[in-house]
Parts: structure tokens; C-alpha cells; sequence
């Protein structure tokens, strides 16, 4: 994780470096505080990073003697695909957009993002997922401990 950490806190330097000189430039409030806003963002983030890969032992990709067989195996779960990351997009688009149009349009905007929450959450806890089930796939809940679940075999 310190190279993902070492990449953020790079972006915060950046945006530190600009920031400083659009400062001075410009004497204008709202970018200059935009750009401090970025920076704070990406230190944020490689903050985290940094403390978290102290907290792990190295991975083989934080090692520079590790091998390729190293990283070799299943990764992770990958989600199924899905409509409602859309929806909850869509949701929260037209949310923001009714700041600037009015309170019908943020109550639009909040039932549909409310929905693709939901929906989000409920396709998470469910292993499967809908295009498994449509599949007739059965679920990974099914299987037994151990089984690989790789797309590989």
C-alpha cells in the first residue's frame, strides 16, 4: 500500500505546489480554496494508505524482491453487473441539480437516490447477485468452504 500512498501524497504536493502559485497570481478566494480543498483530498487519502500499510506486512507489489508468483491466486469477489450504481449516479445528479431548480427536483432526486442505495446494498449482501440468478447460476452462498470460485480452474 505505500506505493498507492506515496501516489496521493504526490498529488497532494502537487496541488499544494499550484495551489501556492494560483495564490499568488491570481488573489482570487474561491480557486485557491478549491485547490486547498484538492490537496486535503489527496493528503487524506495517502494518509490513510500510509497508516493502514503500516499496520499490514508488505505486499509482493511493496517489495522490490518479490516475484510474480508471489501475487499469483484469486483476488477478490467481483460484483455482479448491475443497474443500480446508474441509478444511484442518476439519483445523485439530479439531486444536485435541484439546488438549483428547486425542492421538487431534489425530492425526485432523493427517492431515486434512495433506490439505488438500497439497491446497492441489497446486491452486495447477496453474493449472486441478479445476473447469476438470471443465469441459473447457483449462488457462491451454496458452496462449501474452500471451493475455488476463480474464473480460472
Amino acid at each position: 500500500m505505500k506505493v498507492e500512498s506515496f501516489f496521493y501524497l504526490g498529488v497532494t504536493a502537487f496541488f499544494v505546489v499550484i495551489g501556492t502559485i494560483y495564490w499568488f497570481t491570481s488573489y482570487e478566494d474561491a480557486g485557491t480554496t478549491m485547490l486547498a480543498a484538492a490537496s486535503l483530498l489527496g493528503l487524506l487519502a495517502g494518509g490513510y494508505l500510509l497508516l493502514q500499510a503500516r499496520r499490514f506486512p508488505p505486499r509482493p507489489e511493496d517489495r522490490s524482491d518479490a516475484t510474480l508468483a508471489e501475487g499469483a491466486g484469486p483476488v477478490d469477489q467481483f460484483p455482479a453487473s448491475t443497474i443500480w450504481p446508474f441509478v444511484f449516479a442518476f439519483g445523485a445528479a439530479v439531486f444536485a441539480t435541484g439546488f438549483v431548480f428547486g425542492i421538487w427536483v431534489i425530492l425526485g432526486g432523493a427517492i431515486v437516490l434512495v433506490f439505488g442505495v438500497i439497491g446497492m446494498i441489497r446486491q452486495s449482501r447477496d453474493a449472486g447477485g441478479f445476473a447469476d440468478r438470471r443465469r441459473g447460476s447457483p449462488s457462491l452462498r451454496g458452496r462449501p468452504e474452500g471451493d475455488d470460485t476463480s474464473p480460472t480452474e
